[in-house]
């Protein structure tokens, strides 16, 4: 059984890159449909005439919208390749702290991708065209949480049965 719990994760984080790729791709896709626009230069100011003074470097505000915090998406893969290794620590040293320890880790990544899932959700709805930036197939979606569901009863299985035995 740990052994199966430990394909199913390995499974359910190749589905997650599967889906980072989508986003991103989207993402990236988006950014180029609207690209940014430089300010045109000033006019009446020489930049480097008769000085080697470099033009001003423009600062610019970065800010990120609900439900995109980095902190959120980083998170989630973070803590699910945490609570892999803690899992394949189990499986190679049948230790069940690691066990139960895999087990908090992958309670609190499912939390994180949830909230992270629900944040965006909601600002999708607040939003005027009801979209909230580049559309993700919603295959690799479902097919991210199905791993992840999969994963998370063969762990509690695993982590009970090792504790009783």
């Amino acid at each position: 059984m740990t052994i199966a719990a430990l394909a199913a994760w390995a499974v359910t984080a190749a589905a997650g890159v599967y889906l980072l790729a989508a986003v991103m791709a989207a993402q990236r896709a988006a950014r180029n449909a609207h690209p940014a626009q430089a300010p045109p230069p000033e006019e009446g100011t020489p930049h480097n005439v008769g000085t080697r003074t470099p033009p001003p470097i423009p600062r610019t505000k970065v800010s990120t919208p609900p439900g995109e915090h980095p902190l959120l998406e980083f998170c989630h893969p973070a803590l699910g390749i945490t609570g892999l290794a803690c899992w394949f620590a189990f499986v190679a040293t049948h230790d069940r702290a690691f066990a139960w320890l895999a087990f908090a880790v992958l309670a609190v990544t499912i939390a994180a991708g949830l909230g992270w899932l629900a944040a965006r959700a909601r600002f999708a709805r607040q939003r005027a065209d009801g979209g909230y930036g580049p559309a993700v197939p919603v295959r690799r979606i479902v097919l991210h949480g199905l791993a992840a569901a999969t994963t998370c009863g063969l762990a509690i299985a695993a982590v009970l049965a090792a504790s009783h035995g």
